[in-house]
């Protein structure tokens, strides 16, 4: 009786939303593609009228040749105050700050009423990073990308990730969707600012536990104040991982255990290259000043000339760090010849000691487990396909 009750409820509730959005211009279906505490993202359909009245809307649509988005309906009248008045702000204020960058998720607007809060987002045509990961190993019968695809896929990610620690909410855990739509290539945007946090002096530290135990620093882990661009250096090292062997570098359930297995350092499979051994390697050093600089990663030997050029672009567009491009510049001159080769919000909880369950086992696919501090539930991970 008790789940006949609630789904009763969830039905209603589901109405009304589709009520609400249709109000603002959308047409809510019922395929969920990401769901939380707090949060539940769906496809949604933005009708012509509201596309004559939203420019951005509009423009972005048009080039992408459907009217599909993802809109991510949080209730907030079941959310703790500190979300509604902290983190909900901070993750729009975040994508907005982002908006027109091709490697993060494009908020097209907002609206609420004193129950929910709407956010109508770019929607990630290709699905996550991980399960194109997981269906590409099966294909290929053989475990992760080939090279030459987790190439062209990471190298937007130095960008991206360049483009987030120059905005005032800078620090915000890694996650991948692609979303591009076919025929067109892939195109890798960060998504999930849910509990993207506040930097401002450089060299500023951070003290917030957040994001995915499998993809979390070892300084996070130690309970330690950490920067947080040399934190998402160690997430990127992980993605890189995950994108070229299809599992992950590290997966304990016990923290100790992970720090263990992360003092050994990572284990490569054999035909990997030396090189993106080497960039790998580059990124999960121990010590967060020991990991390789943003700069260094996208003229790495590993990485191609036109990541090299897409990266001193972006530089020469973001005021305070242009010096940068011309040091950048130089060093792709003086690199030796590339080698041949073969290619949304999570819980958080501003402690310094967070009880950190991880994933315990072996695992057949790749997944990525999710922290679970007590306080504040996770809104959705979201706007997937």
């Amino acid at each position: 009786m008790k789940a006949a009750g609630r789904q009763k409820l969830d039905q209603r509730a589901f109405l009304e939303q589709v009520h609400e959005c249709r109000d603002n211009g959308y047409l809510l279906s019922s395929k969920k593609i990401g769901s939380g505490a707090f949060s539940k993202v769906y496809l949604a359909y933005a009708t012509q009228e509201r596309m004559r009245h939203n420019s951005k809307l509009a423009s972005d649509l048009r080039g992408k040749r459907h009217t599909m988005v993802a809109i991510k309906i949080v209730s907030t009248a079941e959310a703790p105050a500190e979300f509604s008045r902290k983190f909900l702000p901070r993750e729009i204020s975040s994508l907005n700050a982002t908006y027109k960058h091709l490697n993060v998720v494009q908020l097209y607007e907002t609206f609420a009423n004193s129950r929910r809060t709407y956010l109508v987002l770019e929607l990630a045509a290709r699905g996550d990073l991980l399960e194109h990961i997981n269906a590409t190993s099966a294909h290929r019968r053989c475990p992760g990308l080939e090279e030459e695809e987790a190439r062209r896929l990471f190298q937007q990610l130095p960008t991206a990730t360049l483009i987030v620690t120059h905005v005032p909410h800078a620090h915000s855990p890694l996650r991948s969707p692609l979303s591009s739509n076919p025929p067109r290539p892939p195109c890798t945007s960060l998504a999930d600012f849910g509990f993207a946090n506040r930097s401002g002096l450089k060299n500023s530290l951070l003290s917030t536990f957040c994001g995915s135990v499998a993809y979390t620093a070892p300084e996070i882990l130690m309970s330690k104040k950490y920067n947080g661009e040399q934190a998402d250096l160690w997430s990127l090292g992980v993605i890189l991982y995950a994108m070229v062997t299809g599992k992950l570098p590290f997966k304990e359930c016990q923290p100790h255990r992970m720090l263990y297995l992360m003092r050994r350092g990572p284990t490569f499979r054999p035909g990997l290259s030396p090189e993106c051994q080497d960039l790998i390697r580059g990124l999960l050093q121990l010590r967060p000043r020991a990991r390789l600089a943003l700069q260094r990663v996208a003229t790495h030997h590993w990485m191609l000339p036109a990541a090299h050029a897409l990266f001193c672009t972006t530089l020469c567009a973001i005021p305070g760090v242009a010096g940068l491009a011309g040091w950048a510049g130089r060093r792709l001159l003086s690199a030796p010849p590339d080698p041949p080769t073969v290619i949304r919000c999570r819980k958080t909880r501003e402690a310094p000691a967070p009880n950190i369950p991880g994933q315990c086992g072996a695992q057949r696919r790749l997944r990525s487990p999710k922290v679970a501090p007590a306080t504040v539930a996770t809104p959705a991970t979201g706007h997937l396909s």
